[in-house]
């Protein structure tokens, strides 16, 4: 048993010092040329960099890019289910249930969403479509309308309107013209105020807009609603999921993304993603020819040190370890500084593009740190071939 023991010991000592003798060889080949050495850190450190901020933004991507495309609208419509409504009820459906819907929609996605109620009424000088909304909605989900004075600020105000700018040309109406709403019937009539005239170059441009109430009363359509849109942000399928769940929730309602909008958040999106991977992949070959010409530069100058060490009675497989566990070393220091600058890159990224700062993501490392491993090990096969078709006895005499 102590023999045994004895020759254990030996086997595990013999074992750290080939280990310690194949450290240092590494070590002695990667601080004696610094110069070429530092060309390969600065290749692997910049394409670690740029992969790490584009599959930072990519991530990222979809969440800040539904954010930006809101300002163009909203994107989910809801509305009554065909033959929900009776024939002996009101048109529409109650505004309190379209409230509700929007209020299910997950709070932290949700911009905004009103109902809309749309009836002709008579003006000063002829006729016009009247719309009720909740102003403070519809300012949240229509950033992109163009006001001349302001918004109305209040709901519940039913004294100030907004009109439309073809409306106020055709009507001669100015900030500040007082106007008198009439139901086509002449029973119900309110006098209000022009606080804003709004230019979508759509057919809001035409109306005229008053808070929910003031419009179910001159339509003697009082509790009632034609439908609600809403804006939320949404990925990918997410907007039909979101439509789906309020479908369960609430049958009596039809809840559908806005199949224009949400197909063309998708195909910008797809785009972009496109263009970024397209970009990181040019990088990283860029990266693997760079570091395969200095890795070819590298075991060139080393050809007497690896004839040498094959004299002595190297193997061409510890010659391989060794090249590929120097490549390795590089590769893992140049990912840790890449990683830090691409993080950075990527928040620059963010505040020029976006606006907002680029949220870390875990899979980020393992994912730069992969694809710049791969590229420098493929850099490494030419080399490696070369240093295997070194014959000892050549580089002895010279040649």
């Amino acid at each position: 048993m102590a023999v045994e023991q004895r020759i254990a010991a030996r086997r595990r000592g013999a074992g750290l010092a080939r280990l310690a003798t194949f450290a240092q060889l590494i070590y002695r080949s990667l601080t004696v040329r610094g110069s070429r050495l530092g060309v390969a850190l600065a290749a692997i450190v910049v394409g670690a960099a740029i992969v790490t901020a584009l599959t930072s933004l990519y991530f990222d991507i979809s969440i800040k890019m539904s954010e930006e495309l809101r300002a163009f609208g909203p994107n989910i419509i809801i509305s009554p289910r065909p033959g929900a409504v009776g024939a002996d009820q009101p048109r529409g459906v109650a505004a309190d249930e379209l409230r509700q819907a929007i209020a299910a929609m997950p709070r932290e996605r949700l911009v905004g969403g009103t109902p809309f109620l749309y009836g002709l009424v008579r003006l000063d000088l002829g006729n016009a479509v009247l719309a009720g909304v909740d102003f403070a909605a519809l300012k949240a989900i229509s950033p992109f309308w163009q006001v001349e004075g302001g918004w109305v600020s209040a709901d519940f105000d039913d004294r100030n309107a907004m009109v439309g700018r073809r409306l106020a040309q055709s009507m001669d109406l100015s900030i500040g013209s007082a106007v008198t709403i009439r139901s086509l019937d002449g029973a119900t009539q309110a006098k209000v105020t022009v606080k804003g005239i709004a230019e979508t170059g759509e057919n809001e441009d035409s109306q005229i807009f008053v808070n929910l109430s003031l419009a179910q009363k001159l339509l003697n359509l009082r509790g009632r609603a034609d439908f609600a849109m809403a804006s939320v942000v949404a990925q990918g399928s997410e907007a039909d999921a979101i439509t789906e769940a309020l479908a369960r929730r609430f049958p009596d309602l039809d809840a559908r993304p806005i199949r224009k909008v949400s197909q063309a958040d998708g195909q910008i999106l797809d785009k972009i993603e496109g263009l970024m991977a397209l970009v990181a992949a040019i990088i990283l070959v860029i990266t693997t020819l760079s570091v395969n010409a200095t890795l070819t530069a590298m075991i060139a100058e080393r050809t007497p040190q690896i004839g040498l060490q094959k004299a002595i009675g190297a193997s061409n497989r510890s010659i391989v370890a060794q090249i590929l566990a120097e490549t390795a070393a590089i590769c893992l220091v140049a990912v840790g500084v890449g990683l830090l600058l691409g993080f950075g890159l990527a928040q620059v990224l963010g505040q020029a593009v976006f606006g907002a700062w680029v949220t870390f993501r875990p899979i980020v490392v393992p994912l730069t740190l992969g694809l710049s491993l791969a590229a420098a090990l493929i850099a490494a096969v030419l080399p490696v071939w070369g240093a295997v078709g070194i014959v000892p006895a050549r580089v002895l005499r010279g040649e």
